[in-house]
């Protein structure tokens, strides 16, 4: 069994990112609002996606994806609701 090679984006020549691209301003403007601890589901489930994409276990990618769909409509939904 062989594995394929994972990419490595940690190479050098990779321009560091912007303070700009951190910056809360580029958020949203209800994620802004919101308290931390209702965003933590969107987060959580993002990170989930990214891992299984890196990992490219298709599986964990497709599962992690509809719990994302699943986090960011229940925010919306509060959201509205508010």
């Amino acid at each position: 069994m062989t594995f394929p090679t994972p990419v490595n984006d940690n190479r050098d020549g990779l321009e560091e990112a912007p303070a700009s691209f951190y910056a809360l301003e580029s958020l949203p403007t209800r994620m802004r609002r919101a308290e931390p601890g209702r965003v933590e589901g969107i987060v959580t489930a993002a990170v989930l996606a990214a891992t299984a994409f890196r990992l490219r276990d298709e599986d964990g990618l497709v599962l992690s994806l509809r719990r994302l769909t699943d986090a960011v409509a229940a925010f919306d939904a509060e959201q509205d609701a508010a």
